[in-house]
This record gives C-alpha cells, structure tokens and sequence, in this order.
C-alpha cells in the first residue's frame, strides 16, 4: 500500500508541470480574422481575408514559441508581463480587445495570460512585430504589426487547432 501510495505522489508531482505549461500544441489553421490600415489618423478596416493556411506550434523548454508556418520557422519569446506588457487600441475596429481576451482566456490578471512576441523581416512589409496569445485550451490569436510608408497596418489573426475532417456535420 505505501509503494502505490508513494508510485502515485511521484505521478502527481511529475504532472504538476505539466499542467502549468499546458498550452495548445501542433497544428493550427490560420485565418486573418480582422484588421486595419491607419494613414494621417483615419483607420479603414481590412477586408476579410477568405483564405486559410496551416501552422504548427511547438512549446519550447526556455517558455519559447516556436511557429511553422509555409516551411518557414518564426521564434516567439515570452513577453514578461505576458497580456499586460501590451498595449493597443483596438477601438473603432472588429479587433479583439484586451478585455475580450481575458474573457475568453477566463482570467481578469493580464499579467497572467501569458503572451510571446518578436520583431522580424517580412516579405513585401519590411520590418514587422508579431505578438501570439492563447484564446482558451485549443487556439492562439496573433496580430501582426506593420508599418509601411506612413501607415500603420494591424492584421489579427486566429490559430485554431485542427480535430478530425472539416465537413463534420453540426448539430
């Protein structure tokens, strides 16, 4: 009886970690889910982009995120202060909302949404900044960040993670 009781203590203890890092992994279908361009204050939506694309996401052991996305790897470093250390105004937009990600991540801390982030080239864009946050157990939304010429340009986009064929039937 003691063994199973100390066998059992070792799996609790082994699975706590575990379920602190538990973030949605692997692959995600992305859709560009909202966005805007600012030029000379004035914000005009993005039209709806109908296409879709496939990405992996893979936790890193430093807290890192690693994105796959058209055979090209995007690494993505904790944001200290995770949803707190970002700011936006998502105002007069069909963005989400820092309150919209508390809601939908159940939590009222941004500082315990965790966020990852980084600044990269990106073709035809220049220089952009990528943020990544979980939206509950199985998606990501990331906004993209550009600034071309004189314009600001926000895209949202949304992982979802992939179960079972895409013309299952809904109730």
């Amino acid at each position: 009886m003691t063994r199973i009781l100390v066998t059992f203590y070792a799996l609790l203890l082994l699975a706590t970690p575990a379920q602190a890092n538990d973030l949605p992994v692997g692959k995600f279908k992305v859709l560009n889910t909202a966005g805007f361009v600012q030029e000379h204050g004035i914000r005009k939506p993005l039209e709806r982009d109908s296409k879709t694309g496939m990405a992996e996401i893979v936790h890193e052991q430093d807290n890192s995120l690693i994105i796959t996305i058209g055979g090209t790897d995007i690494q993505l470093f904790p944001m200290e202060n995770g949803l707190a250390a970002l700011e936006w105004n998502a105002s007069d937009t069909a963005l989400l909302h820092g309150i919209d990600i508390e809601a939908l991540n159940n939590e009222t801390r941004r500082n315990e949404i965790p966020a990852w982030g980084a600044e990269l080239p990106w073709q035809d864009m220049g220089k952009v900044q990528l943020a990544l946050l979980p939206l509950g157990e199985t998606a990501y939304t990331g906004f993209l960040i550009s600034h071309p010429k004189d314009k600001t340009v926000v895209r949202q986009m949304e992982f979802r993670q992939v179960f079972g064929p895409a013309n299952r039937p809904r109730r």
